[in-house]
């Protein structure tokens, strides 16, 4: 899914008054989803995201066939929308210059992320295709970390190398970051800060 659905029917010519109307109340229906998130609602009603979405709770039973196709809807609306984001990092300059530009990287990546992780994690269980893509996007981050600091890490023994991206995966991973944020209570600020710290005394 690379586009919402009201983007999709609106780049269809032939799309009527009716579909274009659908696609919109679904996006709407999803952004409404989005908005309690945001405000803490992780586990909201469907009574709740139809009013949240200006709807009727038929209406968001007429666009997905349950909340779970919803949660699914929202995942792959969020991967789309960040992807830029999780691709701009870049790998060249010092050591100082790489750490400050991952940083900025993942607070922003995060932050963004933090009240839809809040919300699946508050849920029994996850579709297979919502874990797949949550899969997916740490697989990438951690990519990004062999890249990030492979001056580094190429300069040390293999054994060296390999503890210092299992440790430097931890440091830089969603978990850590709000654990940071909602347990110990630094900003975001802070919390780079101390990352960027760990990861000086990690790195080989």
């Amino acid at each position: 899914m690379n586009l919402s659905a009201a983007e999709l029917a609106a780049q269809t010519p032939s799309t009527d008054g009716r579909v274009l109307r659908g696609a919109k109340t679904r996006t709407a229906i999803v952004e409404a989803l989005f908005e309690l998130f945001k405000q803490g609602i992780y586990a909201p009603t469907t009574k709740q995201i139809a009013e949240q979405a200006q709807t009727s709770v038929r209406s968001v039973f007429q666009h997905f066939e349950d909340m779970e196709t919803l949660y699914a809807d929202l995942v792959a609306v969020q991967t789309v929308r960040l992807t830029p984001l999780v691709e701009s990092l870049t790998a060249d300059g010092s050591l100082e210059q790489r750490l400050a530009e991952l940083t900025a990287q993942r607070a922003q990546l995060f932050e963004l992320v933090s009240p839809a992780r809040h919300a699946l994690a508050t849920r029994p269980s996850n579709s297979e295709l919502i874990t797949k893509r949550l899969n997916d996007l740490s697989a990438e981050l951690r990519d990004q970390l062999l890249s990030q600091f492979a001056a580094e890490l190429n300069v040390a023994n293999t054994q060296t190398a390999a503890d210092s991206v299992e440790m430097l995966d931890l440091l830089w991973s969603f978990e850590s970051w709000d654990r940071l944020r909602n347990m110990q209570h630094l900003s975001v600020e802070e919390a780079g800060r101390s990352l960027c710290a760990a990861t000086l005394r990690v790195l080989p």
